[in-house]
């Protein structure tokens, strides 16, 4: 939308860059009415390396959460493969459960591992700065943690519980949780 005020929201790493984008309009002078996060961590500077086995294995692990399913890896047989058979070790593992569309081929894969592989990056790199606006935090769980923002947020930090884990937070009835929950907080921002 070309006007203030703004409503941003993201689910994992999305809500980080949810946060960044809220921290640039702000400084641009607009307003932003809500800033959702939803199970978002603010993660620290990492000067940790991102080898090639965990990532593939961290792709592994989102795969499968996203899909309700686990794929059969583990990072410690992944570290024993070259980085290319890691890739081809997931793929197969994904095809074979039909995580994948059938016209997924292994070069697609590659690219997806590439996104992904940047993502993580970024996100190691990524120094997340105060932020003064309303954020809404939305945790996977029983309890509702502030997953590191407490600390970052200036202005009113308030956190919602969603039942299940990371993935099934966003299927199904879970989601209609977090939906009833965002609504409530989209509402009373339009007051």
């Amino acid at each position: 939308q070309p006007n203030s005020p703004y409503y941003l929201g993201g689910w994992s790493m999305g809500g980080v860059v949810a946060w960044e984008m809220a921290q640039q309009l702000q400084a641009a002078g607009q307003e932003v009415a809500l800033l959702a996060l939803i199970d978002s961590y603010a993660l620290s500077k990492s000067e940790q390396e991102l080898d090639e086995a965990s990532l593939a294995n961290s792709l592994a692990e989102d795969l499968g959460g996203l899909f309700g399913t686990e794929l059969p890896l583990t990072q410690l047989n992944l570290e024993q493969l070259q980085p290319q058979e890691q890739l081809q070790q997931v793929f197969t593992a994904a095809k074979r459960l039909n995580l994948l569309p059938p016209e997924v081929d292994i070069e697609q894969m590659h690219h997806l591992f590439q996104v992904f592989q940047a993502n993580r990056v970024a996100i190691a790199k990524y120094q997340p700065q105060p932020y003064s606006g309303k954020v809404a935090l939305f945790c996977a769980g029983s309890t509702a943690e502030d997953r590191g923002w407490s600390s970052l947020s200036k202005g009113e930090l308030e956190t919602y519980t969603i039942p299940g884990d990371h993935y099934t937070m966003m299927r199904s009835s879970q989601v209609q949780v977090l939906a009833q929950e965002l609504e409530i907080n989209l509402n009373q921002t339009k007051l």
